[in-house]
């Protein structure tokens, strides 16, 4: 009998001393947001080809704060590796804001494919943010723009540190770490701009050229190139409504034409005829040589798109009709701040969505539609509307 009472005094405190010094097992498997972070876009680094572009677009959170972090911080992991073409995230966000998209929801597969392609890019990031009880599951997805595969996952708990308890506090809000217009300027000089979380971002040093003059001695000058801000007038006498921070493929800023360069009660085409059309920034000047060239080759009439290509002002001839969300840039960043002499009419983009329907906006409230089966047939390409020419330099 006290053999066996031992026994049982035995077992009970083996196990209550495991059961006191022992440690969650799962503990040794979380890591923090930022090395999860760091982990993913190692992966997304392996596996995908050098150059590809690459959006990071949505991240389901509880909270626009946490989500607009994970973005930023995988954007920043992905350029310090330069093997990958990273999206600048002011185009991201003008994107979002003329589609009304935010950061933190949920957004099929659908409406991101859309926004990538928009955007130019091959590539997009997505992921979401689960609460396990004691710990969040991160999980972060690649998705390919054109087949909708799945190209890279990565999934890790995280603890639920004082990182992660900050970045969740409060109610979900909407992101306002880039604001959707630019602030129309007093002058060319470059300004400090706002992102999220209050954090200034330095303005980019101006661009330069070098001029070398050669006489006895060879002296090099340096002297700035002009920069300009939303609302300035540009060099050729327009108004400039996009600034994508950096001059690459040749161009930096799009430049709309003045008032008095308007075009109105202008048909998209005379003639049914089907020219594809990209909607996104800087796809505008290619549709309208598109457009132009299958006018031409064609003898089918597309006033909207030759009027702008034939358009000489201020000393440039290469204006072209603007992309569906070039227009709606100029929209936002010029008609809402009352700048270039805009009405209220619907205005013709350079993108079309089927051979007799385009896509148009109408600028006294911001609506775009390429509809001919509803309300006023809009989008019907033999419609009457107005037509502003632009330019990117």
């Amino acid at each position: 009998m006290k053999k066996t009472l031992l026994g049982i005094i035995t077992i009970f405190m083996l196990l209550t001393g495991c059961t006191g010094n022992a440690k969650p097992k799962e503990n040794s498997n979380f890591i923090t947001l930022d090395q999860a972070l760091k982990e993913a876009a190692i992966r997304i680094d392996e596996r995908l080809a050098a150059g590809t572009k690459i959006a990071p677009l949505n991240f389901n959170s509880p909270h626009d704060k946490f989500s607009v972090y994970v973005l930023d911080e995988l954007t920043a992991n992905l350029v310090d590796t330069r093997k990958l073409t990273v999206v600048d995230r002011k185009e991201v966000e003008l994107i979002r804001k003329e589609f009304h998209f935010q950061f933190s929801g949920e957004v099929g597969d659908d409406s991101m494919q859309e926004l990538g392609r928009m955007l130019g890019a091959q590539a997009i990031i997505s992921g979401s943010l689960t609460d396990m009880g004691g710990f969040q599951r991160i999980v972060i997805r690649v998705l390919n723009v054109q087949s909708a595969s799945i190209e890279v996952q990565y999934r890790a708990n995280i603890s639920n540190d004082k990182v992660v308890a900050a970045l969740l506090t409060g109610g979900k809000k909407e992101v306002t770490n880039v604001p959707p217009k630019q602030t129309p300027p007093s002058g060319n000089n470059p300004s400090a701009q706002s992102s999220g979380g209050g954090t200034v971002v330095a303005s980019t040093p101006p661009p330069t050229t070098t001029i070398t003059t050669t006489t006895t001695t060879t002296t090099t000058t340096t002297i700035p190139l002009p920069t300009y801000k939303i609302g300035d007038k540009g060099p050729a006498g327009g108004i400039i409504f996009y600034d994508k921070g950096n001059k690459s493929d040749g161009w930096q800023y799009l430049e709309a034409a003045p008032a008095s360069t308007e075009f109105k009660d202008i048909q998209w085409s005379v003639d049914s005829g089907s020219v594809e059309g990209k909607p996104g920034i800087g796809d505008g000047k290619k549709n309208t040589e598109a457009i132009v060239d299958y006018s031409l080759q064609t003898g089918k009439s597309m006033p909207a798109a030759r009027l702008c290509k034939r358009l000489k002002y201020g000393g440039y001839d290469d204006w072209f009709l603007p992309s569906k969300v070039e227009l709606g840039l100029m929209y936002l960043n010029l008609k809402e701040a009352e700048i270039g002499g805009f009405s209220g009419n619907w205005y013709w983009s350079s993108t079309q969505s089927g051979g007799d329907r385009a896509w148009a906006q109408r600028f006294s409230d911001g609506a775009q539609d390429d509809s001919i089966w509803y309300g006023g047939r809009n989008g019907d390409k033999n419609n009457k509307y107005s037509v502003r020419a632009c330019r990117q330099f």
